[in-house]
């Protein structure tokens, strides 16, 4: 897992998976014999987009997913994904689509940017997500970045679990140790073969790292890439038996809004694997550097940096953003 200009070794599978959707894919696109099964499997959340177009931005031409990332322990099966509920937003992702051109982008923004919530008291932008759930969330970040979210998904990190056990583990890359003391969880540079529970410590740790949620998102694009790896080389793919465990377990791990139907992830997975690999950028939301607030350590937003990546995204002109201004994520997989 490393910065500079690396070459990339990403494929279609690992955005689908940064997104939780790679149930979706699974089910269009590699399992249609049991399509309906996994479909089943997924849940739907009732109100999970604002509403009101006027209190909205206007759509734009283009697609754009909300894509969320909870660590619901000791959340009721009963109660994911219920507002209000005690999960909170561990990995917030926007994945944009323009209406033309074979690109597609997918925008991290840290979960500790310190934002204006809608009907609430200033806070990190994952409370949202626990004080009025998608809805809420998806409203905070209309408002800040001016994109009108199409569709959400969410996943369950617990499903990192099962999804990395069905693949018999998934291996990583790490330029550099990471250690944390308090608990003894540590993992050396180089390659590290990372069993369920261990692929679950490696998402959620965030103390042994330098620069904390920031760090922790490198290291979450890093991880979801290597799950795409060995779900595209491992043989799954050509195993009835491992692929429907590793479909299973992803599609019981992920909630999408009530109007994401069949047909509307048929055809995401039908356009991204026509977008290809070497066509999605990943990228992280600048912000202004860290500060406490109360008890609190959070992200300072960069005003002019948000409002210059979401404008370039409005006008269709993202590609260039990312480039002039060196804010495209490159992840090293030790290749």
């Amino acid at each position: 897992m490393g910065g500079g200009r690396h070459a990339r070794s990403l494929r279609i599978l690992g955005v689908m998976l940064a997104a939780g959707l790679l149930a979706a894919v699974g089910v269009t696109a590699l399992a249609e014999w049991r399509g309906g099964t996994y479909d089943r499997r997924i849940q739907r959340i009732p109100d999970a987009l604002p509403h009101g177009s006027d209190v909205r931005p206007v759509e734009d031409p283009g697609q754009n997913w909300l894509l969320i990332g909870s660590d619901l322990r000791g959340v009721p099966a009963a109660d994911k994904w219920r507002p209000g509920g005690r999960a909170r937003a561990d990995t917030i992702m926007l994945l944009h689509m323009p209406e033309r051109g074979g690109r597609a982008y997918v925008i991290s923004i840290p979960r500790d940017l310190w934002v204006d919530v809608p009907g609430q008291e200033k806070s990190k932008i994952n409370a949202a997500f626990a004080a009025g759930g998608s809805r809420l969330l998806t409203r905070t970040v209309e408002d800040f970045s001016g994109v009108r979210i199409d569709h959400v998904a969410a996943v369950d990190f617990a499903g990192f679990k099962a999804m990395t056990d069905a693949l018999g583990g998934v291996e990583i890359h790490l330029d550099r140790p990471i250690h944390d003391p308090s608990n003894g969880w540590s993992w050396p540079a180089g390659r590290n073969l990372l069993d369920g529970e261990e692929a679950l410590r490696f998402v959620r740790e965030r103390k042994g790292l330098s620069g904390s949620d920031l760090d922790r998102i490198e290291r979450q694009q890093a991880f979801l890439t290597a799950l795409a790896e060995k779900a595209a080389d491992s043989g799954t793919l050509t195993s009835p038996w491992k692929l429907d465990a590793f479909l299973r377990a992803a599609s019981g791990s992920l909630a999408v809004d009530s109007g994401t139907e069949f047909g509307t992830l048929r055809s995401l997975a039908a356009r991204l694997a026509r977008i290809g690999p070497e066509r999605v950028s990943f990228a992280t939301l600048p912000t202004g550097g860290s500060a406490w607030i109360g008890d609190q350590n959070v992200l300072l937003p960069d005003p002019e940096a948000r409002d210059g990546l979401f404008e370039a995204l409005r006008e269709g002109r993202l590609d260039g953003h990312l480039d002039r201004h060196d804010l495209e994520t490159e992840i090293d997989q030790g290749d």
